[in-house]
This record gives C-alpha cells, structure tokens and sequence, in this order.
C-alpha cells in the first residue's frame, strides 16, 4: 500500500503511470494530464494531493484534503463531468485493492471521506461502498448530478438531425439562414498546436464577453485546451461575425466519447442563436471526422440540453462518515436520522 503525496501526474513511476494508461481506456478523465491540469489550475491554494494505490498497484484513488472540516475529497470539483477509482477493466478483484485503500484511508482518522462524480452502474460503485463499511465507515450515497447523452454509432449528421425535435431543427435552420445572409460568417477549428494561442485567446474573450461569471481558476481552461491539444483529444470551435469572436465551444473527443465541455457566447450576439449554430456545426463535424459511439453533454441537467442529445444518466456521490471521531460520529448520528425521516416521508 502506498500514499503519494501531492504527486506529479506528469511522472508518475512506470507502473502508476501504466495503470493510468489502462483506466485511460475508458474516460479522457482518468488520464494523467486531467489530473496534472485539475491539480496545478483547479484545486485551492492549501489542498495537499494524495494519491492512494494498493500494494500490487491494481487501483488508486486521487484524493485531496480539506483541513476545515477535517475530510478527505475526491480530487474533483465543477470541472469534473466524471470520477472515480482509477482501475484497468478486466484485471486483477477490485475489491480487494480498494479494500486496501479503504483501510489506509481510515487509518488516518479522517472526520469523513467525500468522493462525488461517481458511475453508479460501474463496478467500483458497489465495491467502494463494500470496502469503506468493511473498514468501520458508515458509506452513504447521494445524487451528484445528471449527464445527457446520446449514442451514435454509425450515426451521421443527417441522420442526427432527422432525429432531433421539430422546433429546435426549425430554430436551428431558420436562424442559420438569416446569420448567413446578414452577416459574413466564419468557423475556426482547432485540434492541435498549429495556431492554438489564436485560439485560446478567442476563448477567453468570447467568455469574457458572455453571460457566465468570471472563472474562479482563470488558468484552468487556458491549460486544459492545451493538454487537450497535446493528448489529440482537443475539438475547438470558433464562431466568429463579421470578423469578431463570436462563440466558442471546447469538445473534448477521447476514445470513441465525445464530450461538449465548455461553450459560451458574447451576449451581444444572444439574438442571433449563436450558441445552437455553432453547437450544430460542432456536431456536424465531430460525426463525420471522429465518428464517435457517443456524445454526452458534461455535468448538468440544463434544459436546453435534451434538444440536442435525448438519453440521460446519473452519477452520484458517497459521503462516507467516520465514526471513530466526534466530528464524524455526529455527522454519522445526523445522516442516519435524515435517512429515518426521507423514509417515513415516502409516501405509502
């Protein structure tokens, strides 16, 4: 068993780094470089990283610390469209490596352990919650956030729009054709370095100028577009009006997923449906070129977002209490009461 702590997700050890790889398979967000950018532009300032990996290095789990309360967080937040255990598919019992992790980590007398953004159909789920209560904790889930998505094997643009519901097709054309024919429109895309600070610097400004409050982690998005960009998973769109950034999109397209992770509009051009012209053209592109099994619309349950991708999933989180301190014995006391009082509200 072994704790990293505050480790460097750029050089990880051969077999860590090998692990990650694997895990890789299946989410963009299981790589080093996720970890790297989160850790280094998206984690407040005091946080300490730790990575926790069982002896055989068959599972790891990227924490980090809170010190007010005393709690250990997955190594997560807003940006994050998904989480979890880091584990190859098809390898050694994963229930015994995170036994192992589960033990350590109540070893080290934690008020409560916090790990949100998890799949609740995946393995691990069901094996985390086995090996915290195995260990003396009291695992608790909770409903984390929802995720649109749509499959789309051998789907392409046409057949995508075919598809779609009648009113957003209507809006999508109509508006389409009076941007074209009132204004001089073009798209710039962006999947590599060639010309990525043109970019990044249309990003921001377009964010700048839009409706969505100032980034709280400023160099976040900037470095994640550029590892992004080095890991060939960067889809970057660019709407621009007469010249002007318009609106801006930034796909992240990874092994077969694609995933509209961040998008934002100038809000002087709200009347103009930018947002849904470059959305459909950003579609338009991503199923012809990488043909992905699916694209799913990151974290949130927005509205608007059903019109453009019809399926919907959850994930969920374990607030996990420790009830060998006073801190997290109270909190174990509390979550068990608030369950006692959801069921009797249930209704009969």
């Amino acid at each position: 068993m072994a704790v990293h702590d505050d480790p460097d997700f750029s050089r990880l050890p051969a077999p860590l780094a090998e692990l990650f790889a694997r895990a890789a398979e299946r989410s963009f967000f299981s790589l080093p470089l996720w970890y790297h950018v989160l850790a280094r532009y998206g984690t407040e300032s005091g946080s300490r990283i730790r990575l926790y990996v069982d002896g055989a290095a068959r599972a790891a789990l990227v924490c980090r610390t809170a010190t007010k309360p005393h709690r250990l967080l997955s190594l997560s937040n807003y940006y994050s469209t998904e989480h979890g255990p880091i584990y190859a598919t098809g390898g050694p019992p994963l229930g015994q490596a995170l036994g192992e992790i589960a033990r350590e980590i109540a070893d080290a007398q934690f008020d409560a352990v916090q790990l949100a953004g998890l799949d609740p159909s995946d393995e691990s789920f069901a094996r985390l919650i086995d090996a915290f209560a195995a260990s003396g904790l009291r695992p608790r889930r909770y409903f984390d956030s929802g995720t649109w998505y749509e499959p789309t094997a051998g789907m392409d643009f046409d057949r995508y729009v075919a598809t779609r519901p009648g009113a957003m097709r209507n809006t999508w054309r109509r508006k389409n054709k009076a941007l074209a024919a009132a204004h001089h429109v073009d798209y710039a895309f962006h999947d590599d370095d060639a010309r990525l600070a043109e970019g990044v610097g249309d990003y921001e400004r377009i964010y700048a100028e839009s409706w969505k409050s100032a980034e709280p982690f400023p160099e976040f998005m900037p470095q994640l577009i550029r590892a992004a960009a080095t890991a060939g998973a960067l889809r970057l769109g660019i709407l621009k009006i007469d010249g002007i950034p318009a609106a801006a999109q930034c796909w992240l397209a990874w092994r077969g997923r694609a995933t509209i992770y961040k998008l934002a509009h100038a809000r002087r051009f709200n009347a103009l449906s930018v947002g849904t012209i470059l959305t459909m053209r950003m579609m338009e592109r991503v199923l012809e070129r990488d043909r992905p099994r699916e694209i799913d619309f990151g974290r949130g349950d927005d509205a608007y977002k059903k019109s453009f991708l019809s399926q919907r999933r959850e994930r969920w989180g374990l607030l996990i209490a420790n009830p060998r301190t006073v801190a997290g014995r109270v909190l174990a006391w509390r979550e068990a009461a608030a369950q006692v009082i959801r069921r009797l509200r249930r209704p009969r």
